[in-house]
């Protein structure tokens, strides 16, 4: 394996970062209940959220206890260094797989099949905000569709009673963003980007 050196950090080759990468994040996924049932962005900054610079075995995300925590995986500082961030500092990862920065795995044993679907979900349930599209395309390109149905999401209308304090508790959406993916209490308009037809109330 050739590692190339970059300033002050090892880049390792992009197929060998994003296997890890991918695995990191169905470790992040699977941790541990004690770990998972805490609220995810009560435990201090990490480097896909905020850039702060923090050990995995210490950012109160990752289990310690996990030999591939430890052993395995490459640090976010080193591996995410040159990844597009959107407007708020957050690692956007539709810029990062549409520029080709990352290639994840399927699954972890990598043989199951990716079915990308290219159609959004309108939520008008959003009180006074603006309405929540949920786009499936730049899910679907680099999860299969049994992470998140029927475990996370029953695949029905009317089937999730979603709301943010569900989602902050690590419920739902809240099962990777805040952990891999964007918190959802820092760039509301990630989410809530299609105008009401009117103004509402709560």
């Amino acid at each position: 394996m050739n590692i190339e050196r970059r300033g002050a950090w090892f880049r390792l080759p992009r197929s060998v970062m994003g296997r890890l990468l991918a695995v990191g994040l169905l470790a992040i996924a699977w941790a541990s209940p004690a770990v998972a049932n805490e609220a995810l962005w009560s435990r201090g900054l990490h480097f896909q959220t905020e850039g702060d610079v923090v050990p995995l075995a210490e950012d109160g995300i990752h289990d310690p206890t996990n030999q591939a925590v430890v052993k395995v995986l490459q640090e976010p500082v080193e591996a995410m260094a040159d990844f597009p961030r959107d407007d708020k500092g957050i690692i956007d990862w539709v810029k990062v797989l549409d520029q080709g920065m990352i290639n994840p795995r399927k699954s972890l044993k990598g043989d199951e099949e990716m079915f990308p679907t290219d159609f959004d979900i309108v939520f008008t349930n959003t009180g006074s905000m603006p309405n929540v599209r949920f786009p499936h395309k730049p899910h679907t390109e680099w999860l299969t569709c049994a992470n998140c149905h029927p475990a996370i999401f029953l695949p029905q209308k009317g089937g999730n009673p979603i709301t943010m304090s569900a989602i902050i508790e690590g419920k739902y959406c809240g099962v990777c963003h805040g952990k891999v993916a964007f918190p959802p209490t820092m760039n509301c308009g990630r989410c809530h980007s299609v105008p009401r037809q009117s103004p509402g109330l709560r």
